[in-house]
């Protein structure tokens, strides 16, 4: 899938693959700290990268790449299922996580490249691809930070909704939204 973002640049959209680990971990070094602070699934070296995607089969990563340069501009994480250690605080709020149905979610965007669109496209391109497979909602990966108002306007109109808040260095929200 190719897009032209609203500053006129095409971006495509698809899978990682073993080949990306270079630029991706230029990616992440690339990222300001209060975007690193929002976002760590796993460190921001090859080796970890190497290792998050060579060790768990249910992890799946997904990139956005400038078609002008090639370079990695939007990054995201799907894990099949729920995060075992999410489960007992997301049944507290009401909702039941299903390893079958459910996908865990955590995305990320360049600084330079937020607010132009690339965000909601890569979603929109990995909720096909869920959809094809059968699974049915996405769960915020560790939630969203209350104080990133920008991120929780921006699940808020896509969809997600707030099962409840958390505490974990700050307040936060778990946040998921039901596809089909």
């Amino acid at each position: 899938m190719i897009i032209t973002t609203k500053n006129k640049n095409a971006v495509s959209f698809r899978r990682l693959t073993g080949a990306d680990y270079d630029k991706l971990t230029h990616y992440l070094l690339q990222l300001s700290p209060e975007t690193k602070n929002r976002f760590g699934p796993h460190p921001f070296d090859k080796t970890a990268v190497s290792h998050f995607y060579q060790t768990n089969p249910y992890n799946t990563g997904y990139i956005a790449e400038d078609d002008s340069g090639g370079s990695i501009v939007a990054y995201a994480i799907i894990r099949l299922g729920y995060l075992e250690h999410d489960g007992d605080r997301l049944r507290s709020s009401g909702f039941v996580p299903d390893h079958f149905t459910d996908v865990t979610y955590a995305p990320s965007v360049a600084d330079h490249w937020q607010g132009l669109g690339i965000g909601y496209h890569l979603l929109q391109f990995i909720e096909e691809e869920l959809k094809t497979m059968g699974r049915q909602r996405i769960i915020l990966w560790g939630g969203v930070q209350q104080e990133n108002e920008n991120a929780v306007r921006y699940y808020l109109k896509n969809g997600f909704i707030i099962l409840g808040a958390f505490e974990y260095n700050g307040p936060n929200y778990d946040m998921v939204k039901t596809i089909g």
